[in-house]
């Protein structure tokens, strides 16, 4: 049975799962109602964020659909429950994200997991981390996948190579070099592009390690004028605007933690809609699920495929295999989309031939295709 716990209901080895991507990422997940055998395991996923992220969906169901392609089906094999901490858009200070924190490790404390998978830095941090300081003794294993931090600097995780406790995963990296040449071959005549971001912490840790990332690129097609990170839609506006004449392309990390005169978060529709009536150049997103909202194109891990390599690898662990010696590693399963609305608008035509390989084409702002 699967049910949310939020404010809202929502709707062997590494380098073998992820060769396996190439014929298995093209099917939808299954649901059994089966019913549950006595030997089932309980599986708890955490997310960072609420299912209102396609992100977080493509996350959650290319878990799922990990578990399933490895033979293990929900209802026959294993129990999962899911709790999304919703610390991007409702439980934003850190007052609300140690609440939201302590449920989860109530969950924790109750259900008994014998796996469990987290989504993005607060989960892991948060979640995690922290039930493994607070249970040294403990065995439960973990599964992260989305993290943006260097999980080394957590006590429960020796190095990347070898983590040497319960927690292993996969990182999430701004894949730069594909990004920048994606946009130089779309945009041929551009040559400078300004990277914008909201306040957020994962928005505030990829400015920090930027540059060495930046540099360790294979090459440059694109040079980065700027990389501003914006706390207020007012400055993000103005940035906007103060941009037009200087760069090609507007880059867009992140757009989801912007606030208001007030404090408030301001709704990425908002931002976007803003966008979609003041920004004259093209947009590329850093991040896959953007062009779902609206922005031009938008390039960066997948979701979904990196999900399945997680199920995958906790059926491994569930099997048997010490999560303390799996390596910690950046998968590097990348996904480009492309919204055709607001090429329109812009007056853009993309070569047909990336639009053939693309994940995913959209029509509209917003989420209808």
């Amino acid at each position: 049975m699967r049910f949310s716990m939020s404010s809202r209901v929502p709707a062997a080895g590494l380098i073998g799962l992820v060769a396996a991507l190439v014929f298995v990422v093209g099917c939808g997940s299954t649901e059994s109602t089966s019913p549950q055998s006595d030997g089932a395991k309980r599986v708890l996923l955490v997310h960072s964020y609420s299912d209102a992220f396609q992100w977080t969906r493509e996350l959650d169901d290319g878990i799922i659909e990990g578990l399933d392609r490895a033979g293990f089906i929900e209802g026959r094999d294993y129990e999962l429950q899911t709790f999304f901490m919703d610390t991007r858009i409702t439980y934003t200070s850190p007052e609300q994200v140690s609440q939201r924190a302590a449920e989860a490790l109530e969950i924790m404390r109750s259900f008994g997991p014998d796996i469990l998978f987290v989504t993005d830095d607060n989960a892991l941090k948060e979640v995690a981390v922290s039930y493994v300081l607070e249970n040294p003794g403990g065995s439960v294993p973990m599964v992260f996948l989305g993290i943006n931090v260097d999980p080394s600097v957590y006590p429960p995780i020796q190095s990347l190579d070898a983590p040497g406790g319960p927690i292993t995963g996969m990182l999430e990296r701004i894949p730069y070099d594909e990004i920048f040449h994606l946009g130089k071959r779309l945009f041929p005549d551009a040559s400078k592009i300004v990277i914008l971001a909201d306040g957020g912490s994962s928005s505030e840790f990829v400015a920090s390690t930027f540059q060495q990332d930046y540099l360790d690129s294979e090459s440059q097609p694109l040079e980065v004028m700027d990389f501003l990170q914006l706390q207020t839609f007012a400055a993000w506006k103005e940035a906007v605007l103060e941009y037009q004449d200087k760069a090609d392309i507007i880059g867009i990390l992140n757009y989801h933690q912007l606030k208001d005169e007030k404090g408030g978060i301001v709704a990425s529709r908002d931002v976007v809609g803003w966008m979609t009536k003041n920004n004259l150049l093209p947009e590329l997103g850093l991040v896959s699920e953007w062009a779902e909202e609206g922005i031009l194109v938008s390039v960066g891990n997948s979701g979904r495929k990196t999900g399945i390599l997680a199920g995958g690898l906790g059926v491994d662990i569930l099997n048997g295999r010490d999560p303390g010696t799996v390596p910690i590693i950046d998968a590097k399963l990348i996904d480009a989309k492309y919204n055709l609305r607001r090429a329109e608008m812009l007056g853009i035509d993309f070569p047909p031939r990336e639009l053939v390989s693309a994940a995913r084409v959209f029509h509209t702002i917003g989420d209808a295709e």
